[in-house]
């Protein structure tokens, strides 16, 4: 399947409201399903968000989140996936016996994925509270280029644009 990827640039304004647009989409998912949810989006640093690094992120993580459900016996609902100048991301409604354990499963997934450091699936629960890494007692994500906290080095911008978008490249093999 070949898909055309724009290389756009986005500006943080674009990134900020489609930051509030999706979070009025899950909080409206979440009112007509009442079950948890999977909100996935693509770890990409810099101001392109959509590339074939990107797709090719997003459509591994679509696969796994299928299959780690699949494999817990818990039903997607319904999903939604999105190809947007700000990224790909998804959606997905599953019926899971409770979001902590969605959360267990989708860490899993970021854990153990060979891109899931690139991905970011947040759960949240019917409340529409997100379920934290740290709150299930699991460690902050490390850098992709060293062993540091991620969001430390991001807000340092403690690595060159480069070399964050090389490493990428090269875990996705489109370097």
């Amino acid at each position: 399947m070949t898909q055309t990827v724009s290389l756009s640039e986005v500006s943080l304004m674009e990134v900020l409201a489609n930051k509030e647009a999706r979070v009025k989409r899950q909080q409206e998912w979440l009112k007509s399903h009442s079950l948890p949810l999977i909100s996935f989006s693509v770890n990409m640093p810099g101001p392109v968000k959509m590339s074939e690094a990107a797709m090719h992120i997003f459509n591994q993580g679509v696969d796994a989140v299928i299959e780690a459900c699949g494999s817990h016996g818990w039903t997607i609902v319904t999903r939604q996936l999105l190809q947007q100048k700000t990224g790909p991301e998804g959606v997905f409604v599953v019926d899971a016996p409770s979001a902590s354990l969605l959360k267990l499963a989708m860490m899993q997934v970021e854990n153990g994925h060979q891109l899931g450091r690139l991905m970011d699936l947040d759960v949240l629960g019917t409340d529409g509270k997100i379920i934290s890494r740290q709150g299930s007692r699991m460690a902050r994500r490390q850098c992709l280029l060293c062993e540091e906290d991620a969001v430390v080095c991001a807000r340092s911008r403690r690595h060159d644009l480069q070399a964050l978008l090389g490493k990428i490249n090269e875990m996705t093999s489109y370097g």
